[in-house]
């Protein structure tokens, strides 16, 4: 059966309809092209919706932001004074935990530029200033666990990750 003769049966069909049964099947077909239309557009217009979510938010991130400018512009960092000391780095460590009074255990390194040091210190803002000052001389910390000290004993022990920053 070709398109025509299909056609043609359609309409022989339809023509055998009573008035009323033209009615429903012609309201049908028409919701039915109707839901086909929604169905195919609805991918695009849930994305659409995601999108324009999605630009309120970082709209309301971008407004934000240029409020803060002027405090971030205002913060200043208090090395800026400081000068790098020259050297090698784990003597450069082993100084700074010295000068804060802190315990060097152990300084170990595990690759090119990158060092594990354990600490014990009486007190543990001692300890978190070290990290300050070992930022100041250019040397970040990549990780930090701070614990009390074993049972018995007072104080904190760390355990920290530092690398050299190029």
């Amino acid at each position: 059966m070709n398109g025509s003769n299909f056609l043609a049966a359609i309409n022989n069909w339809f023509a055998q309809r009573e008035p009323r049964e033209r009615l429903i099947v012609s309201a049908g077909a028409v919701i039915v092209v109707i839901a086909a239309v929604y169905m195919a557009l609805l991918p695009s217009l849930s994305k659409a919706t995601q999108l324009e979510q999605r630009y309120q938010i970082l709209q309301s991130d971008l407004q934000w932001l240029s409020e803060q400018s002027q405090t971030v512009s205002r913060l200043e960092n208090s090395c800026v004074s400081k000068s790098i000391q020259k050297g090698a780095v784990k003597d450069l460590i082993t100084r700074l935990v010295r000068r804060n009074q802190i315990k060097l255990t152990t300084i170990a390194e595990q690759r090119q530029g990158q060092y594990l040091v354990y600490l014990e210190s009486a007190s543990a803002n001692r300890i978190l200033q070290l990290t300050h000052q070992l930022a100041c001389q250019g040397l970040s910390v990549n990780a930090l666990k701070v614990s009390s000290a074993t049972t018995g004993e007072s104080g904190y022990q760390a355990r920290m990750e530092v690398q050299h920053v190029k």
